[in-house]
């Protein structure tokens, strides 16, 4: 049971961590204030602290690890792999094997291309929009996450505009965004399809692809309408722009991915994540015509792709096999626990009259609370109150992430959710006094 006084080695290691590393680590995703805490080991849906605390992991690396940690049949296929090479700068039967794999799952995946992050994805299903229709422009929703490219960025973390103001502003993320990239990315309002459409209309003839999540955002809360969607597809077909669905997190809806469950079809596809088993990964999987642009024609590509660790075989492994294990089945029950998790937290809040909702979708459930008792400031790099639900939870041994959201894995069960809910309950009375 981790309690803010037994994490004394973290602490230690937080302090000697940050004279060599930035904010003591490499993801400002896991910054934790007053320090970080630093894992020693994982299995299945428990994290194990340096303290010795141990954490039941509703975080899963922000929803890669879909099956848990260390899971036996993936770690059995890994281990054999590092014994017979881990890179060698030629192809290997299980890249094509395992692509095979994902092109049966989605028939909007004619053909893919590996790389080693959700950020790449998104990167490449952007430069390969460019590259097959000779336009510079994107098309994103104000707000989206959709990884760190700079044009991917763009106005991320911003006030929502109002609706009276029609149009959102491309505004910079991170410090030093050139105004190019700003120029080159038009932003529309999330779920306002008439707004969104006008703009979309204005620079028709400079877009090379509209970019979405068809999940929605922050781990979809915020879920796009069938308008907005159906919207967006027609002004693709309309004005020969590419959609790109970024999927990174959201091809754990369903078996196809949630583009299937929302019923449109992508010019391509972002992936990550869950398709790695645990291991870095990315995806570019799309149309032959448009996945032609990486094809060398015996000439230079129109979009050369290199990557020392592209398609590496213990990333091919460890995916295939996690892949393997998602069957429709698994997906359908993953999804369950999901819904479970939902309903029961609002059972807990609806008794306990707080003035909060519960949102997600699929295996991934959130909780908006607005009581400020129970609210703590729990945004990326911002101090905990003493008194904030999250914390309360880490402390008693739940890990979410910072924004109160939870992932399933297929490790868990119905059990867990009971017990969670039980704790939950007991954390808002406990803060309420």
């Amino acid at each position: 049971m981790a309690r803010e006084a037994s994490l004394k080695e973290s602490r230690r290691s937080f302090e000697i961590a940050r004279e060599v590393l930035p904010d003591g680590g490499s993801r400002s995703t896991i910054n934790l204030s007053p320090h970080s805490i630093y894992i020693k080991s994982a299995k299945g849906k428990y994290l194990n602290d340096i303290d010795g605390n141990r954490y039941f992991d509703l975080n899963n690396n922000y929803t890669a690890l879909i099956h848990g940690h260390a899971h036996p049949e993936i770690t059995k296929v890994v281990v054999n792999q590092i014994k017979n090479g881990t890179g060698f700068s030629f192809g290997s039967e299980t890249e094509y094997s395992y692509a095979e794999m994902l092109c049966s799952r989605n028939q909007n995946f004619e053909k893919i291309r590996f790389m080693n992050s959700g950020t790449e994805a998104v990167m490449n299903a952007i430069k390969a929009a460019r590259a097959y229709t000779g336009k510079s422009k994107i098309v994103k929703c104000e707000n989206s996450y959709h990884g760190s490219y700079d044009y991917a960025e763009v106005s991320l973390g911003v006030d929502k505009t109002s609706p009276e103001k029609l149009k959102p502003k491309s505004m910079a993320y991170s410090s030093g965004t050139p105004q190019g990239v700003l120029d080159d990315v038009v932003v529309i309002p999330f779920n306002n399809t008439s707004v969104a459409k006008k703009i979309i209309e204005d620079s028709a003839n400079e877009l090379a692809a509209i970019l979405i999540d068809p999940f929605g955002q922050t781990y979809g809360r915020s879920i796009p309408s069938d308008e907005f969607l159906e919207m967006l597809e027609d002004m693709c077909e309309k004005y020969h722009i590419l959609l790109i669905a970024d999927e990174v997190v959201s091809f754990r809806a369903g078996y196809s991915g949630c583009q299937t469950e929302r019923k449109i079809n992508p010019h391509l596809t972002a992936l990550g994540k869950i398709i790695g088993g645990g291991f870095p990964i990315g995806a570019v999987a799309g149309q032959n015509a448009v996945m032609d642009v990486f094809e060398s024609h015996g000439e230079r590509a129109k979009l050369p792709h290199g990557g020392t660790f592209n398609a590496n075989p213990v990333s091919m492994a460890a995916g295939k096999k996690a892949m393997e294990m998602l069957t429709k089945e698994a997906f359908i029950q993953l999804n369950k626990l999901g819904a479970s998790f939902r309903s029961s937290i609002q059972e807990v809040l609806d008794l306990s009259d707080v003035d909060g909702k519960v949102e997600g979708q699929f295996s991934i459930f959130g909780m908006t609370i607005n009581d400020a008792i129970l609210s703590d400031c729990s945004e990326r790099g911002m101090p905990y109150k003493s008194n904030g639900l999250h914390y309360y939870m880490l402390c008693k041994g739940y890990w979410l992430t910072p924004g109160l959201t939870g992932v399933c894995s297929t490790v868990m069960d119905s059990s867990d959710v009971n017990i969670f809910c039980e704790t939950l309950l007991e954390g808002i009375r406990a803060l309420r006094g």
